[in-house]
């Protein structure tokens, strides 16, 4: 790729530092030659949070160390930077948000709100594209509960595919799918799980039908793998290409770069139409595509574009911020402590994945990847980039740099950063080969049956991830298209896949929040000696009560409905399907705990979540985990021994 003169120069800045101190005062010449696209106000990194007193023309540079005790969302150096920063502070720290009697706006005003009436509902559907996903990212290997169960004998290779996903929240009408995307999120924390010293070779397949996302994903594993920036800056810059509305100048120029280098100066279009691409790492490993080229096209569209940042942030908040989604903002809020309330508001309005404090004049360029040709948000409305991690790790991440839990998505910020170095880290040290394509689910296992794809012309898997694709296909079709390319020589070999949608295909769905389930709760509660008392505060504000729909919205966490989930496997005719093609669903599971709130290795008469009220709040409130959803696991199994196939979980 052709460096500007800017690069350069930091390369003769580096050189002359290194003279100048020696070679023990530094980590590496890497870590010399920045690019200029840390989220610093000077360009550089920020591996731990600085101290607030910003402005918009000058920043302390710092560490933060004293927490302000009123929001406890940014931290100073000192007193005296605490004293300066008051009055710009104080309209963030005063805010109504941050106080422990808030109630949302619907409360206030004495009305209902909207989002309980169905005129309103249907217009939640709108048409975006899912780029940050809302299920934590997972660990598809599970090596301890697997292939490492036996003992510590050497991992072999692995090959791993990840076919792609459905998804269904933007549609009532269940038959009718939408394809959308897998993300990167289960391919880092896979890989990231791998034993440092794993000597094997892996070969992944990530495949999805979206070609904004599937070249999104090349772009981004380009920027973080390639050689160039320092793994820090790389996993800095990239963490904003995955979430911020806005870059910096530096960052900007430099995606733009990678675009031409990958797309416009070294791309094969081959006579079938379709666009191939070798790319090397920062390791042996190297990333390759295979796609229809016409699906560059849109690509190449959103950054020839020339929108400026203000028409682009005035797009987004036009989503982010629409008055007419205030009550169902507010609803999400009126569950969060105050200053996870501040902090997701600062984030609305901004667009900026960082620290709550940091300033943030350095972004001046839209991030083309979350906006139309024509400047158009294209994130959900009600997308969350929180509902992708793990919330009890982003806290931990944070806390590692400086950052106080209560700025929840400033613990984002690095816990993000912390897993993109980590996985940049591994491609660099570990043997690891990355297949990107963008097929249809079903072609895609047919073309990998005929050898289309030699990387895998053995057709032989140790994971298929098909996520939910079991909800737009059936059960049947997905076993039949991915169960001949499971790897029978590994007897920890699995398909994994999650259903979102099954409940509501029963006659007897799950509990979901509305008017009249809440009826039905007040009207059982007054029936209960003595609960009623707890619960008078609460029914006094009858439909309009935050926490009443916080209490109906959580049932389903609490409703044993393996009845209900085992009907919609007979209806499935799950295992006659698996038996037919030498596979059984695990009574067991080993990769995922088969219901959110129920740890991998929980007793099998554990059929509800068992937390404590901060994991609950970690993993339903703020981390909004699918309450419905359920897990499914299936493994190859002998002919002789397939009629004893367990398919109850």
């Amino acid at each position: 790729m052709v460096a500007k003169p800017q690069w350069y120069n930091a390369v003769l800045a580096g050189f002359r530092k290194l003279r100048d101190h020696g070679a023990d005062r530094v980590e590496s010449l890497e870590s010399l030659m920045s690019f200029g696209m840390g989220s610093a106000p000077n360009g550089g990194t920020v591996s731990h949070l600085m101290c607030g007193n910003t402005t918009h023309a000058r920043s302390c540079s710092k560490q933060g160390s004293y927490d302000c005790t009123r929001c406890h969302l940014i931290k100073y150096c000192s007193e005296k930077c605490k004293a300066q920063h008051w009055p710009r502070h104080r309209p963030r720290c005063t805010h109504r948000y941050l106080d422990a009697t808030w109630q949302p706006s619907w409360v206030t005003e004495g009305r209902d709100p909207t989002f309980l009436y169905p005129s309103y509902t249907l217009t939640l559907f709108r048409q975006s594209v899912d780029f940050w996903g809302d299920l934590p990212a997972m660990d598809c290997l599970q090596l301890p509960t697997n292939e490492e169960i036996n003992g510590p004998e050497p991992l072999g290779d692995l090959k791993l595919c990840f076919a792609g996903k459905y998804d269904i929240r933007f549609y009532i009408d269940y038959t009718q799918l939408a394809a959308a995307s897998g993300d990167l999120r289960n391919l880092i924390r896979t890989i990231n799980s791998l034993p440092s010293d794993y000597a094997g070779y892996c070969d992944i397949l990530l495949n999805d039908t979206n070609p904004v996302l599937v070249n999104r994903n090349l772009v981004i594993l380009f920027v973080l793998l390639s050689s160039g920036p320092s793994l820090e800056e790389a996993a800095e810059f990239s963490t904003h290409l995955m979430y911020s509305a806005a870059l910096s100048k530096e960052g900007a120029e430099y995606v733009q770069r990678c675009i031409e280098f990958i797309y416009e100066s070294g791309g094969e279009f081959e006579a079938d139409l379709s666009f191939h691409r070798c790319l090397d790492t920062r390791g042996e490993g190297k990333v390759y595509s295979v796609q229809p080229s016409a699906g560059i096209r849109r690509l190449l569209e959103m950054f020839h574009s020339t929108y400026p940042l203000s028409s682009a942030l005035r797009s987004m908040k036009e989503t982010t911020l629409a008055p007419d989604r205030l009550d169902l903002r507010e609803k999400y809020f009126a569950g969060l402590h105050p200053s996870h309330r501040m902090a997701f508001k600062r984030f609305r309005e901004s667009g900026i994945l960082v620290p709550f404090s940091l300033n943030t004049a350095k972004f001046t360029e839209p991030n083309r990847f979350l906006f139309s040709p024509q400047g158009t948000w294209m994130v959900p409305e009600d997308a969350n980039p929180l509902f992708g991690w793990d919330v009890a790790g982003v806290k931990s991440s944070g806390m590692r740099h400086g950052a106080s839990p209560e700025d929840i998505l400033g613990c984002l910020f690095f816990h993000v950063k912390d897993e993109l170095r980590e996985f940049a880290k591994r491609i660099k040290e570990l043997r690891i080969d990355i297949h990107v394509t963008s097929f249809d689910a079903g072609i895609l296992a047919k073309g990998i049956t005929i050898g289309a794809l030699p990387a895998f012309e053995d057709a032989s898997f140790d994971r298929i991830v098909t996520s939910n694709l079991v909800d737009s296909i059936g059960l049947r079709a997905c076993l039949a298209d991915w169960g001949p390319l499971l790897n029978r020589e590994n007897s920890s070999a699995s398909i994994l896949m999650h259903s979102k949608a099954w409940h509501t295909r029963q006659s007897h769905p799950t509990a979901q929040w509305g008017p009249h389930a809440m009826k039905v709760l007040m009207e059982k509660c007054h029936k209960i000696p003595g609960l009623e008392v707890k619960m008078r505060a609460v029914f006094a504000q009858g439909l309009r009560s935050p926490a009443l729909f916080r209490i109906v919205e959580s049932i389903d966490a609490w409703t044993e409905d393996e009845g209900a989930f085992q009907d919609y496997l007979t209806d499935q005719d799950t295992d006659r399907s698996a038996t037919a093609l030498d596979l059984r669903l695990r009574s067991t599971p080993q990769v995922h705990p088969r219901r959110f709130g129920i740890p991998l290795n929980a007793p099998p008469w554990q059929k509800l979540p068992d937390l404590s009220s901060n994991e609950f709040y970690d993993l339903f409130t703020i981390g909004g985990a699918n309450l419905p959803v359920r897990f499914l696991e299936f493994e190859g199994v002998d002919v002789a021994t397939s009629s004893d196939c367990a398919t109850s979980f």
